[in-house]
């Protein structure tokens, strides 16, 4: 999610205009709905539905479109699609994108202003592969290699590079790799301090938050843990927690704050949404979603690293 370099602002600046867009996902079963989060205002109301119900999606974009990708038709996470859905902030409009080359779910994506950058994911094996999507044209072609087959990750990153972070390979994992847009090179980034999966991430030009998730295999074990990734020094600090501990949650936002949403608990599709402000790294809750789900993909028209 980007679009061209934004500061970011004090906490006495306007919020940044906006919506974010969270996609589909899982609740009693997959569904196809959408939601849109107004920052200015603080609400909720439906976007338009994709055309398939999938969960285990992800989500990147422009100030223009943001691309949903992948996913699964199985609440077990055994089925894997290629298919893409542009969803164009400026009328509300759903259309289909270029397909990823391979078919997968439980994958993350990041991006700047013109492409996206999906990555890992499962096929039914882990994967370490990574689809460049180029907004402009809806092309798409083979990336670099994350530097560790894994699942289950979450990603955020400036208007230069990305940086994908945690996951589940054998065990959860702490992994980050950061990703150079300009290049196509990937390089080990500095581990998350606490290693989890079905995680979440959001950020500004400066930081990145990565939150929640579950620290264990089976997903008893949640966390409201967030670390904060400063791209300028690849360092590591405590963030202030979310207020209920959960995974396979989603996060957007624009450059004033991160926005947390949905999850499970317990098996239990949450509605919950947490909003983490960078410049003071302060925690609260806000509007609720109207739909309670996990697993869900999401973008910005306001990406809060462009």
């Amino acid at each position: 999610m980007r679009a061209g370099l934004l500061l970011r602002q004090s906490a006495a600046a306007p919020a940044a205009s906006g919506v974010g867009i969270i996609a589909a996902g899982r609740a009693n079963a997959t569904i196809s709905s959408t939601e849109k989060y107004t920052y200015s205002s603080d609400s909720i109301a439906s976007g338009t539905s994709l055309s398939a119900s999938l969960a285990a999606k992800a989500g990147a974009g422009n100030t223009t479109v943001g691309i949903h990708a992948a996913g699964s038709t199985s609440l077990a996470y055994t089925a894997y699609s290629s298919a893409t859905e542009k969803y164009t902030y400026t009328g509300d409009a759903v259309s289909a994108g270029t397909s990823l080359g391979t078919a997968k779910n439980s994958l993350s994506g990041t991006g700047d202003a013109s492409v996206g950058i999906f990555g890992a994911g499962t096929t039914g094996s882990n994967s370490n592969t990574t689809d460049k999507y180029t907004y402009s044209t809806d092309t798409r072609a083979a990336g670099t290699n994350l530097g560790t087959a894994r699942i289950r990750l979450a990603a955020a990153g400036t208007s230069a590079v990305g940086l994908f972070g945690g996951g589940f390979v054998s065990a959860v994992s702490a992994l980050t790799d950061k990703y150079t847009y300009s290049s196509d090179t990937r390089a080990a980034g500095t581990a998350l301090t606490t290693a989890r999966q079905f995680l979440a991430a959001a950020g500004d030009a400066t930081v990145g938050i990565f939150a929640g998730g579950a620290t264990d295999a089976s997903g008893s074990s949640r966390s409201s843990a967030c670390n904060k990734y400063t791209y300028s020094s690849d360092t590591l600090s405590a963030g202030t927690a979310l207020g209920t501990a959960r995974w396979q949650l989603v996060g957007t936002g624009n450059p004033d704050y991160g926005i947390f949403a949905g999850g499970l608990v317990a098996g239990a599709p949450q509605s919950i949404v947490d909003k983490y402000t960078y410049s003071s790294d302060t925690r609260a809750l806000t509007t609720s979603l109207n739909t309670a789900r996990g697993a869900s993909s999401a973008s910005s028209s306001t990406p809060g690293h462009l």
